[in-house]
């Protein structure tokens, strides 16, 4: 073919049709026709030199030309047994119209490290390389991803604002965010004013956060001058600092900061340092200025220094007053120290700075000045009526002599004294009567009060004085009577001053202090200390009471103490002040004799803390329990109307009234404000709402009175508001919690609840009606329906049922008398109404709810036909009818049934089953001509809904015959009695007729089991009949019963439980019971695969076998445990007993073995416990006739005789010939038995080991005894290949090689032997075994290049490339070698040169 034909692909196209028509001669020749001949890839080579190749065909694009035009779907065929082809032509990802790429930019980009697009790109459809987490949308910048990833989130509080300049905002956010949501808002308020202390400080070189700041402090109610004046001071220091130093601005202001924030944390030395700092810059401000530095200009820059000082609590900066000193400027240093109250003494201290002359005067002038009061009290008159008197006129000093004069004429000086005092009105008198010899000191006491107080305080406290006051005489009376006056009218400094005068060690100092620090100072620390103190100073008076008689009664002085304890909570202006007297009272109620509970008032204003009710002072003037729920009543009352619910709840704990009407109005509130947010209108937050107020109904432990009446007022305003079904549904559900509360009272109201039952069943009728008329005229799934596991009303009102309430499921509902037959039934419901009853109904007698169904049909005095033949089956079964007392229609029903019966006698009435959980079992019910119990099948047979019902009474029916009992009586008694009696009857059929008393009683799984276990154990017992052991001989049939017992409860697990719990119950000496209990229940664990209880089993076996069995020498028993539990790993300890006791053969059974895994574990057990014992072994392994076994334990022998061999050096068993041979024989033997024992039991691989290992050891024999001392056994892999060298034959190298499954290097030995010794015998062996590969030939070839060979070397390589039979190898080898004379042979042969010749042109 010519160059122009090859490259013209008509041409091409056209001759492969004339030779597809040679392979076709039926057909024209087309691609069509190669494809359905199955030339597919003759086919496809034609399509490619087609004129449109092969994207014609794959486009499917039209083409008149039949021999081209080909089938995409024929073609598609074709190719499926080509799949990646197939792929390759008709990829699923591509339109057809577009042929897929075979690369894509993402394919170049994809060893780009930033574009790495198997993780970008990902939002590409043409990015086929994107892997599954990546991006499926291009990434923005509001991606939440990143968002979430990658932004920094600033939460706008009040900081935020306030760093932006913003401080109405700052407090707009304050409000909402933290204020109104605090409990202690005057706390939060004062911590965030520091918070906002701080930020201004640490911003105060920028005026608008500063100013903020201010404001925000303003806003607050706070006083923002510390604030003010501590950022002017840094911003005069930061100034001072620029001006000064070299550092950078940021890096002075930084410093700057970093002492503010310190200053803030109050630390003393950075106030300190800050002090100087200032100091230094006012002075260079007043320098910057050109201000004289001591003017009135400059004090009045000074004064923010002493500002600062005092809102600081440090000394006041005295820089300012030296300098004055220093240069003499006396009126400066007077003005400034005067103007800002300096100290005296710190004045004092700056004198000597001044000139000697001045010094003198200022001394001279400051030696009159006022001595500042220690005191904290201010004074009062009686501090100011004392000087007056020492320094009055003369004439009055005069008059003081003359009394001080007479007095010592007169009989009873310090009395006369007295009276003077009171005409005088002169205080000091008293003090001075008092130092008279035999005065009075309560006298004194009492006249120096009433003449120091005003006129009409005196007035006030003399009162109950009815002679003159000149002749009265003064006593504790009078004293008391003057103290509460004072007290009253807050005069207790004249108190404290008289009793310093007069009783200056009383405790009622300490009382009177500590009323001073509470009442006037709001120490609250100090007077707890002062009135601990106080208690102290008491029990030590009481002590000195019993020795020596004192001035003032203790008794006296806790009276008068507890009038003022009583006093200061009436004159407490705020509830604050209440609050903490309280708190200070709380711990001392033993000072109140007589006076309100402390506890119960103090934790009342802890609850009202926060409010602004306060607590009416009448109730501490005169108080009583009864007061005290009087005005807790009344604060609750505006608790509620505020709607501070907790709060009330905890003052109704408190005063110990009652709670209902609080929660029932918070309860409504609550569903008022879910109304008002129009949450109300939402289905499941009404159902939220009524689960939740049924829940603090009963966490609140209210009335059920109040609980029932509040849900069924609302269940009537549910009715008056209907909206359709789901107004039902509510209302249903108002009324079911309605009536559960009732049905909680002591005495439950039947009446009532059967009312509440008949209106509920009023709304189950309206929704089912409802329910059938929406599915008539909507879709099917159109309606609400409940499928996300959210709570309906009708799941939740059946949490909350009341029908199973034993005061309404009485006897009386099943009778005949008052139910209605169809003569006598009323129709008060429409027929939809009655049609939608009627199929309620059904399904409550479905569902064994026959109570239920008896009473709906006597509230609406319906008929139902299924009801009425559930209550006749009970009523012929229990007897309290009979046919003459039975409704017509029922009596015509039978009647008819017995016609029928009578007509076709030869067919039995059989029980109709249906298709329920409970039909498909068997009731073994012996057809009987009892007319009862064909009557109860006629009925069961036409009752459509309650069948179960019936089958139920027919089978307790049943039951009492077998019994011979009434049905009263079995019905009557407990379903525990009865599953009791029908286990012991020891009837065939026992545990079916039981397992149906069970499924239609619904007996509890954990009753079942404890039932099975008492019987499994009574029979266990009565079969041993006190001697210990069985009188059944067959243990897996009785096994077999016992284990259909335990098939009755569906838990095995409990079954287990209870059969172990039974053991403690069985009698001393009755091993063989307890020996099958334990047995059966380790078969219940098993099944359920309880370890736990699996564990129980194995611990108790071990304590029975160790403490009863094997003392008893009860080795039956302990195999019957053994085989039984079939736990033979976890049980060693028995088979160690039975080997001891030599009881091991007993074992040896195959009875004892059905399953086949004693043996393996007797095996087991003899080669870890007992490896010496071979005997042993054997005799296990032949009894069970266990081939592996024997061949393993013959194999391990023969190993034992070559271990022997290789004990010793090899050199020295070859001087003992004998002995060797002796043991090599025996190992051959042995491992000969070894061959043919695993040869019986097919294990292949480990026979033909063995048989390797019998060649080898038979080999080594034939060297023995042809005097040969080769080593052949016992090598180690390292001796093999040296060994199999040494070996002069084939088949001996082979049989070692063989033994030890090892591989050696072929092409050495045989180098060894075929080319150095020159061997040929040994290739010919080698070659009727193995193949002659042309590898070995090559590695030969290599290792003959490695050595300087001699001419018989090389005579004998080429002679050894005879045997190659690749022509090709063979030449080239003998041209690599120049062995040319062979390379011309080969080229001239005829049947090689030709082949060789091809091959090298190619």
């Amino acid at each position: 073919m010519s160059t122009l034909t090859v490259t013209n692909p008509k041409l091409i196209f056209q001759a492969s049709l004339a030779n597809a028509q040679i392979l076709i001669p039926t057909n024209q020749a087309s691609v069509s026709s190669m494809l359905l001949e199955g030339h597919t890839l003759l086919a496809l080579a034609t399509t490619m030199y087609s004129p449109g190749g092969v994207s014609q065909v794959v486009q499917n694009e039209e083409n008149e030309n039949c021999l081209k035009k080909v089938d995409p779907q024929l073609l598609k065929m074709a190719l499926t047994p080509y799949p990646k082809l197939k792929t390759a032509l008709f990829p699923q990802c591509t339109p057809p119209s577009v042929l897929p790429s075979d690369i894509t930019i993402y394919h170049l980009i994809q060893s780009l490290s930033p574009f790495d697009p198997s993780r970008l790109f990902g939002w590409q459809s043409a990015n086929t390389l994107a892997i599954g987490d990546a991006w499926s949308h291009l990434p923005h910048f509001s991606s939440p991803d990143l968002v979430n990833k990658y932004a920094i989130v600033e939460r706008l509080n009040f900081a935020y604002y306030l760093h932006n300049g913003r401080p109405s905002f700052a407090f707009g956010t304050f409000l909402v965010q933290e204020l109104i949501k605090s409990k202690t808002p005057k706390q939060l308020i004062q911590q965030v004013g520091n918070e906002a202390y701080v930020i201004g400080l640490s911003s105060f070189h920028i005026p608008s956060i500063g100013a903020a700041c201010v404001c925000f402090l303003e806003l607050l109610g706070l006083d923002s001058l510390k604030l003010r004046v501590d950022m002017k001071v840094a911003n005069i220091i930061l100034s001072y600092k620029c001006r000064n130093e070299d550092a950078q601005y940021s890096f002075i202001r930084e410093s700057v900061a970093e002492k503010l924030s310190k200053l803030a944390d109050g630390e003393k030395t950075t106030t300190e340092e800050l002090l100087v700092l200032l100091e230094e810059g006012t002075w260079n401000s007043i320098q910057q200025q050109e201000i004289k530095r001591l003017s009135s200009e400059s004090s009045s820059q000074w004064a923010l220094v002493v500002q600062f000082c005092r809102l600081h609590n440090m000394k006041l900066s005295i820089s300012y007053l030296r300098e004055c000193a220093k240069a003499n400027d006396w009126l400066q240093f007077i003005i400034h120290s005067q103007l800002h109250n300096y100290h005296p003494a710190e004045v004092k201290s700056l004198i000597q700075y001044f000139s000697p002359v001045i010094q003198d005067h200022l001394r001279l002038a400051f030696e009159n000045l006022p001595s500042v009061p220690t005191s904290k009290m201010d004074s009062d008159q009686v501090c100011n009526k004392c000087p007056q008197e020492l320094q009055g006129s003369k004439q009055e000093m005069t008059d003081l002599f003359e009394i001080l004069l007479q007095c010592s004429e007169e009989p009873d000086s310090w009395h006369w004294l007295l009276v003077e005092a009171v005409k005088q009105q002169a205080p000091i008198l008293s003090v001075l009567a008092s130092c008279l010899q035999g005065a009075s000191a309560i006298s004194c006491l009492c006249v120096w009060i009433i003449t120091s107080v005003e006129d009409n305080v005196a007035t006030e406290a003399m009162g109950h004085i009815q002679d003159s006051t000149e002749d009265h005489t003064w006593n504790l009376e009078d004293l008391s009577v003057i103290w509460r006056t004072l007290l009253t009218r807050q005069k207790s400094k004249t108190l404290i001053r008289g009793f310093q005068l007069f009783f200056k060690d009383s405790p009622l100092l300490l009382v009177m202090e500590m009323y001073e620090l509470c009442m006037f100072f709001r120490n609250y620390k100090e007077a707890e200390a002062k009135l601990l103190e106080f208690q102290k100073s008491l029990e030590t008076l009481n002590t000195a009471a019993t020795k020596v008689h004192p001035v003032i009664p203790a008794m006296w002085l806790e009276d008068q103490v507890c009038f003022l304890l009583k006093l200061m909570l009436q004159q407490c202006k705020t509830q604050y002040e209440l609050g903490k007297l309280l708190q200070l009272f709380v711990e001392r109620e033993h000072l109140f004799s007589d006076g309100p509970d402390v506890k119960k008032l103090c934790i009342l204003c802890q609850i009202l803390k926060d409010t602004s009710i306060a607590i009416n002072h009448t109730i501490i003037t005169s108080y009583s329990i009864e007061n005290l729920q009087h005005e807790c009543r009344s604060i609750l009352e505006r608790l509620q109307t505020d709607g501070q619910f907790a709060l009330a709840r905890r003052v109704a704990e408190l005063a110990e009234l009652p709670v209902d009407n609080l929660v029932i109005k918070e309860i409504t509130q609550e569903m008022q404000t879910l109304k008002h947010i129009e949450q109300w209108s939402l289905k499941q937050a009404r159902i939220d709402f009524w689960k939740k107020c049924h829940e603090n109904f009963k966490k609140n432990s209210i009335s059920s009175k109040a609980a029932s009446s509040f849900f069924s007022t609302q269940a009537h305003v549910a009715c008056e508001h209907p909206t359709g079904w789901s107004s039902m549904e509510e209302r249903h559900l108002l009324l079911t919690l309605a009536g559960h509360w009732l049905a909680q009272e002591d005495v439950v109201p039947l009446d009532k609840l059967e009312e509440l039952e008949k209106q509920i069943w009023l709304c189950r009728i309206t929704q089912h009606t409802l329910g059938r008329n929406q599915e008539e005229t909507e879709p099917r799934f159109s309606r609400q329906i409940s499928t996300s596991g959210e709570l309906s009303f009708d799941s939740l009102a059946s949490e909350f049922s009341f029908s199973k309430l034993a005061a309404l499921n009485t006897s009386k509902y099943l009778e005949l008398n008052s139910l209605p037959s169809k003569e006598t039934c009323e129709n008060r419901l429409d027929w939809k109404e009655q049609e939608s009853l009627n199929f309620l109904i059904g399904r409550l007698l479905d569902d064994g709810c026959v109570h239920e169904a008896s009473r709906v049909c006597r509230y609406f005095h319906f008929y139902n036909p299924d009801v009425a033949l559930v209550l006749h089956c009970r009523a012929l079964a229990s007897g309290e009818a009979s046919m003459e007392d039975l409704h017509p229609e029922i009596h015509a029903l039978l009647q008819s049934a017995e016609l029928l019966e009578e007509e076709a006698p030869d067919i039995p009435l059989r029980r109709v089953h249906s298709t329920s959980s409970l039909d498909s079992q068997k009731f073994v019910t012996v057809p009987s001509s009892n007319e009862v119990v064909t009557n109860l099948e006629v009925l069961t047979s036409k009752c459509l809904h309650g069948k179960n019902y019936c089958r139920q009474v027919l089978c307790l029916y049943d039951l009492a015959k077998e019994l011979g009992c009434s049905y009263t009586d079995v019905a009557a008694q407990d379903g525990e009695a009865m599953l009791r009696k029908i286990l012991a009857s020891q009837q065939p059929d026992r545990c079916k007729r039981a397992q149906a008393f069970i499924s239609t009683q619904g007996l509890k799984p954990d009753t079942v089991a404890e039932l099975v276990a008492e019987e499994v154990t009574r029979e266990l017992l009565t079969s041993s009949q006190g001697t210990g052991h069985k009188q059944m001989f067959n243990p897996t049939e009785e096994s077999q019963t016992f284990l259909q017992l335990t098939t009755l409860c569906q838990d095995r697990t409990l079954v287990g439980m209870k059969l172990l719990d039974k053991i403690s119950s069985v009698p001393h000496g009755e091993l063989s019971c307890t020996t099958e209990l334990l047995i059966l229940a380790h078969h219940c664990f098993t099944l359920t695969c309880h370890m736990e209880g699996i564990i129980r089993v194995l611990q108790a076996a071990h304590m029975l076998t160790d403490n009863h069995l094997a003392p008893s020498e009860e080795y039956g028993l302990v195999v019957r445990l053994l085989t039984g539990i079939g736990r033979y790993n976890e049980m060693t300890y028995i088979f160690d007993l039975l080997h001891k006791k030599h009881y091991f053969e007993v074992l040896m059974r195959k009875k004892l073995d059905p399953s086949g895994t004693l043996k393996t574990a007797l095996l087991d057990y003899i080669k870890r416990c007992r490896p010496g014992d071979s005997e042993k072994h054997n005799m296990i392994a032949l009894c069970f006739s266990m081939c592996r076994e024997i061949g393993e334990n013959h194999e391990a022998a023969a190993r034992i005789q070559l271990k022997l061999i290789e004990s010793q050096p090899w050199e020295d068993s070859l001087k003992d010939g004998h002995q060797l041979k002796q043991l090599l024989l025996k190992a051959l033997t042995l491992m000969l038995d070894a061959a043919e024992s695993y040869a019986k039991d097919s294990c292949v691989r480990q026979a033909q080991h063995c048989q390797r290992l019998t060649k080898l050891i038979t080999l080594q024999i034939h060297f023995l005894n042809t005097g040969q001392n080769t080593m052949l056994i016992n090598l180690g892999r390292h001796k093999l290949m040296d060994c199999i060298l040494a070996l002069p034959r084939f088949y001996q190298a082979s049989i070692v090689a063989e033994a030890y499954d090892f591989v050696p290097d072929w092409a050495e030995i045989l180098y060894q032997q075929v080319i150095l010794k020159g061997d040929f015998n040994y290739l010919e062996e080698f070659k009727q075994q193995r193949l002659l590969k042309s590898s070995i030939f090559e590695e030969i070839s290599k290792k003959y290049k490695q050595h300087q060979p001699t001419d018989m070397v090389m005579e004998n390589l080429k002679k050894l490339l005879t045997y190659c039979e690749d022509v090709y190898l063979y030449y080239k080898l003998a041209y690599e070698h120049k062995f040319y004379e062979i390379v011309n042979v080969l080229l001239k042969d005829p049947q090689t040169g030709c082949c060789l010749k091809d091959m090298l042109a190619g």
